[in-house]
């Protein structure tokens, strides 16, 4: 058994990275690492929340993927569900929590286990129906 079998989905890694203009540091977000072979897992699911000004949801995704993919704490992710099959029906935007790295045991009975998992933030506002005519 091996890990990288249970990637079904894609991420792009994009990062926030200081840019000098002049005298002036701007912050810019980059594209750091596209495609890279995923998989996204429910720990907690919330029903929306709703309020005053618009209904919010919000989750508690992990996702799991090779120890080299370089994912970094505050990093954006579009993960891609179902990419590596050509099923792609949902893109979801979240950040990167710290990864924790797992790596293979000495002698492991079942090889290729090593992986890491980071925690996602995801909050969105949700989009209510377009064009219901109400005035």
């Amino acid at each position: 058994m091996n890990y990288a079998d249970w990637y079904t989905d894609l991420v792009d890694i994009h990062r926030v990275r200081p840019r000098r203009e002049g005298n002036l540091t701007k912050q810019e977000r980059v594209l750091v690492a596209q495609g890279q072979p995923c998989r996204v897992y429910r720990s907690g699911a919330h029903p929306p929340q709703m309020q005053s000004t618009a209904a919010a949801g919000e989750s508690e995704d992990k996702l799991a993927c090779d120890n080299g993919v370089d994912i970094q704490g505050g990093d954006e992710l579009l993960i891609r569900r179902g990419a590596r099959l050509g099923q792609v029906r949902q893109t979801v935007r979240a950040f990167a929590g710290d990864p924790v790295y797992f790596y293979e045991p000495f002698g492991a009975v079942l090889p290729g286990l090593a992986h890491q998992e980071v925690g996602l933030l995801q909050r969105e506002y949700l989009k209510g129906a377009l064009g219901d005519g109400a005035g």
